[in-house]
């Protein structure tokens, strides 16, 4: 049901149901130093999911990192009322009435921990995704920055993918492109991202990145500018 990444990360998988068909997903949890768990970008969890992540530890952070991963944000924190709320700025527009602490530009969340390095990835304001690094397990963890995508379960999603042109590779899908606003920006937050010590890429579409982790994504997101490369 959860499966182990790195040392304290761990990966909650299920497909998620959209208008073109069933996308992979994923949730990221990560285990602090005092224990407590900070779950990213947090799908719909049954009962058993959550029996699961209560046996790791105290659920003390959820995180909504962009403007399109918080669709169970807000039965998460009905499932764990205690643990502290972090979202994307904006996201007070689609979840009205759910406070929450706006996530950092960059640096780190004080709800969260300082294991957990920030940063958003300026210049396309209707996602607003913010990376994060846990820098003892040379981990990035993104939503929709990069598709690692080779299986799906319906024709649809394929189809979807493949003129996003996000299917069987590593890749940035195309919807990106449409809604650059500030590529330079953009060039700057991922140069800053790039700088970072990580061995992995845990995306929230599709497999880990485990090989040539830095050297793929640095690939894929090459066409946004000199400054990411």
């Amino acid at each position: 049901m959860l499966r182990a990444i790195a040392e304290d990360v761990w990966a909650y998988e299920k497909d998620l149901r959209m208008p073109f068909g069933y996308l992979p997903s994923r949730t990221t949890l990560v285990r602090r130093a005092d224990g407590g768990l900070v779950i990213h970008s947090p799908l719909a969890f049954d009962d058993d999911a959550a029996r699961a992540i209560d046996a790791l530890g105290e659920v003390r952070a959820l995180v909504a990192p962009s403007c399109l991963h918080h669709l169970s944000l807000r039965a998460a924190t009905e499932r764990w009322p205690r643990a502290s709320v972090l979202g994307a700025p904006g996201l007070e527009r689609k979840l009205a009435g759910l406070p929450f602490t706006p996530l950092p530009p960059s640096g780190v969340a004080p709800e969260i921990g300082d294991e957990l390095g920030v940063r958003l990835v300026e210049g396309v304001p209707y996602i607003t995704e913010h990376v994060f690094l846990h820098a003892r397990s040379r981990t990035l963890i993104v939503t929709d920055l990069l598709f690692n995508v080779h299986e799906v379960r319906s024709f649809g999603m394929k189809v979807f993918l493949w003129l996003g042109g996000a299917w069987k590779k590593t890749a940035q899908d195309h919807v990106w492109r449409l809604l650059m606003r500030d590529r330079a920006a953009a060039a700057r937050s991922v140069a800053d991202v790039l700088a970072w010590d990580f061995e992995r890429v845990v995306v929230a579409h599709g497999d880990i990145v485990e090989d040539d982790a830095k050297a793929r994504l640095k690939k894929a997101l090459a066409w946004i500018g000199p400054r990411a490369t």
